[in-house]
């Protein structure tokens, strides 16, 4: 099985994101009332077809779609009234029987036929710039791209190769890449690259599911996911037993530094002297903290491996929000030149946190939730998309993280409002996937957001800049309070210098 249908659940909360509004390809939402005006022209596009291309014929589109009639009906997850009448001609081991020929069995083949035969004259069209009634009107063509890429509006890729055979007989598959792989409009890609050059791409050399498998090859770069899959998790045990220690100086520290408070003022003549003594107490106190880490460690039961059992901490589930990082100094840069939509980075010594430009628009929401919801179908909760989908959906939570990050490039509204797109864009992202957020793409930069967060020493850094260094006004404010600060430090030291040497005229 290679095409799943979305939970019900999620797709009765966006029915517009994952049901076709204009044509239904594949068996799923075939006969609807709402897509049956699109069956006229699908079967005017077979009839261009067969027009354009003189070796072609009903009869072998037909033996075509008969030789992988089979193959075809077990893709499908779900058994809907096509399917369920077709199977009935099925024998035990899943074969025809010879000489059934059920109504179920004739729906279901030309249901290949007519989809896989409109689905290839719509990319030559569209590759040919040939002017159609149907593409031609405002509506049709974004309806009928945005159809086209839904998960559960599709039929088997193997289907398009044979018929793209069976109209013209010494075509390859870099010959049908070429026609559709344009039509996404990633030329910077290097999948598209490859593809224009001629060349089959290695991740398009294997087997391909669907039009959506195809643009999900496109989008997402094999190195990037085959290093996300064969690197092994990294072992927490060294940062958890790091992190209890600096909990542990922290903590004794705000207690066992309390003498330095309690010390009683001496002359100025004794100041080395009680050099010496805190100098004393605090090489004690490195004793006792030492001698308290090394009896922990030694208490712990060790694994027979020798290393501790010690539970590690559970991963950052989500990261604070674009608001929130601004306040404790972290800069959003739109990335100078990213290989790719996932090139995320965060440099945390620098506090930037560098992201590809995004559109936030209706078409690319569509796209996105589905190629969510096609990887949660083959890679599980540790896809590249997903992680990006949970990354985007914890930084942009309200309307003032969009209007921020438009601001510096990263992003470009073209929605109604920027509440609209952070509700209504990005927190559906990941409405279909799960995540396993002790393992993922982003999971170490989940971990350095999150501690760069709660460093009070960045807030309150940042809120220093913020409040005094943010336009000129507030640094000359602030370069004349110190310097009036200064002044009046030297003033109060002469005066008190004075009294001190009242018979001292230098």
């Amino acid at each position: 099985m290679t095409i799943f249908r979305v939970p019900a659940h999620v797709r009765d909360a966006s029915k517009e994101l994952y049901e076709p509004r204009l044509v239904s390809v594949g068996p799923y939402y075939r006969g609807r009332a709402a897509l049956r005006a699109m069956e006229q022209h699908k079967w005017r596009y077979l009839q261009e077809l067969l027009a354009e291309y003189p070796v072609a014929s009903l009869a072998g589109c037909v033996r075509a779609v008969r030789g992988v009639e089979q193959h075809a009906r077990r893709c499908y997850s779900e058994r809907p009234g096509i399917l369920a009448a077709a199977a009935a001609a099925e024998g035990e081991n899943g074969e025809l029987r010879q000489g059934d020929t059920s109504p179920g069995d004739d729906d279901f083949a030309e249901m290949l036929l007519l989809d896989g035969c409109f689905v290839l004259q719509f990319f030559i069209k569209w590759y040919r710039r040939e002017p159609d009634k149907l593409c031609d009107v405002g509506w049709g063509l974004p309806l009928l791209l945005s159809d086209l890429l839904l998960l559960e509006n599709q039929i088997p890729f193997f289907v398009l190769e044979a018929l793209f055979r069976a109209v013209s007989p010494e075509a390859s598959r870099l010959g049908l890449l070429m026609l559709i792989v344009p039509h996404f409009k990633l030329e910077h890609l290097a999948f598209c690259k490859q593809v224009l050059d001629g060349v089959v791409p290695t991740q398009a050399a294997g087997e391909i599911h669907h039009l959506l498998h195809l643009l999900y090859e496109t989008v997402v770069p094999r190195d990037e996911a085959e290093e996300l899959a064969s690197s092994p998790a990294p072992s927490p045990r060294c940062e958890s037993r790091l992190r209890r220690m600096g909990l542990r100086f922290r903590t004794a520290v705000s207690k066992r530094f309390a003498f330095v408070r309690d010390m009683p003022r001496v002359p100025g003549w004794r100041r080395l002297s009680a050099s010496m003594t805190l100098l004393r107490k605090v090489s004690a106190w490195f004793s006792e903290a030492l001698i308290g880490v090394k009896t922990q460690t030694e208490a712990e039961p060790p694994e027979p491996d020798g290393r501790s059992t010690a539970p590690p901490p559970p991963p950052p589930m989500v990261v604070p929000s674009v608001t929130q990082l601004r306040e404790a100094g972290v800069r959003f840069e739109k990335a100078a030149s990213p290989r790719h939509m996932f090139d995320v980075t965060f440099d945390a010594a620098r506090g930037v946190l560098r992201m590809p430009r995004m559109e936030v628009d209706y078409a690319n929401k569509a796209q996105l939730v589905n190629l969510v919801a096609f990887e949660q179908t083959t890679m599980g909760g540790g896809g590249l998309l997903s992680s990006y989908a949970a990354l985007v959906g914890a930084l942009v939570r309200t309307g003032r993280d969009v209007e921020h990050l438009q601001k510096r490039g990263v992003a470009e509204n073209l929605l109604s409002g920027d509440g609209d797109a952070a509700t209504r864009f990005f927190q559906q992202l990941g409405g279909c996937g799960s995540l396993d957020y002790g393992d993922h793409h982003f999971a170490a930069m989940f971990g350095d957001l999150s501690g760069y967060y709660h460093s009070s020493w960045r807030r309150h850094k940042a809120r220093f800049l913020r409040d005094h260094c943010s336009s000129p006004w507030a640094v000359l404010a602030l370069v004349v309070a110190g310097c009036a600060f200064c002044f009046a430090l030297i003033k109060f030291g002469t005066t008190i210098y004075g009294l001190a040497h009242p018979y001292c005229h230098c």
